[in-house]
């Protein structure tokens, strides 16, 4: 996916023999299959739900991106993590879902539902600084996940 951005980035016309060909920083594959069992989800407030942690959260400013697959004996939830920063005014929006988090907050990415099977599971794209697999009603459940993507930097 980075070489079509780098293509699309890329300027129309001659291009000088002096121009520095584009830089792109290269991205770390993650790359992760697991079956595990849910905890109590550590958030705070949350303490009711249950989670699985599959991707986990992340300070170092770069992002997880890429396709997920699952299986799971309860229905379950996706959760993604952003930072949040909540510097712009939300008198008259309101806020997104977010939660205290470590010195700050997080915005929440939450999606409830992928397939319209009996069976628990689902795929998705998905882009965040964490990946989980969530139940609101605090039933413990099993997952079975891939995930299939990358690690990267964020574009200054």
């Amino acid at each position: 996916m980075l070489s079509v951005i780098a293509m699309m980035t890329q300027p129309i016309g001659p291009v000088s023999a002096q121009s520095p060909p584009p830089q792109t920083e290269q991205s770390t594959p993650f790359i992760v299959q697991n079956t595990t069992k849910s905890m109590v989800d550590p958030l705070p407030g949350h303490e009711a739900h249950q989670i699985v942690i599959a991707a986990p959260p992340r300070d170092d400013g770069k992002i997880y991106s890429g396709i997920a697959s699952f299986t799971a004996s309860q229905p379950v939830e996706v959760v993604m993590l952003h930072p949040y920063t909540s510097g712009v005014n939300t008198t008259d929006t309101g806020e997104p879902l977010n939660a205290p988090f470590g010195d700050g907050k997080v915005a929440i990415s939450l999606m409830k539902q992928f397939t319209d099977s009996p069976v628990n599971a689902g795929s998705f794209v998905f882009a965040g600084n964490a990946l989980a697999f969530h139940t609101l009603d605090g039933k413990p459940f099993v997952i079975t996940y891939t995930i299939d993507g990358d690690i990267s930097s964020l574009t200054q």
